[in-house]
């Protein structure tokens, strides 16, 4: 008799377990929705805003990054990228890149910086990311 319920009492644990093993995952971004939106706008030093600028979703592993999705900015120099990150990557960053995929910025500006105090691109989340560029 002993034994019958001590297999029940283990079983019953488990049930209650589970569920609260279940929800950390989801918690931790392993289970729930890897559905994820950058937004934002570019603009120059003088805040006019910036059209044609590419801007690149990257997403980050152990083994380096891969570059997982694009998009050029609009005339009012809005963009915005989203994507279902696959569950290899454990975290985003969103740059502009320097080179011949966004001529312009190599024409005009010197470089791109993020504007200081933003949240970093969260798995899941919704995140507005804006740019500067600089000048030469």
């Amino acid at each position: 008799m002993k034994t019958h319920f001590k297999i029940q009492s283990a079983i019953f644990k488990s049930y209650l377990l589970l569920p609260l093993i279940a929800l950390a995952m989801i918690g931790c971004g392993h289970l729930g929705d890897r559905t994820t939106v950058v937004y934002g706008k570019v603009f120059d030093e003088n805040r006019v805003p910036v059209d044609s600028i590419l801007v690149l979703l990257s997403g980050s592993r152990l083994k380096g990054s891969v570059d997982l999705k694009s998009t050029y900015t609009d005339e009012n120099g809005d963009y915005e990228i989203a994507l279902e990150v696959p569950r290899k990557f454990g975290h985003i960053t969103v740059i502009i890149p320097y080179g011949k995929d966004n001529p312009k910025l190599g024409k005009i500006y010197s470089q791109s910086t993020d504007i200081g105090g933003q949240r970093p691109p969260m798995i899941g989340k919704k995140t507005q990311w804006d740019f500067k560029l600089l000048f030469k």
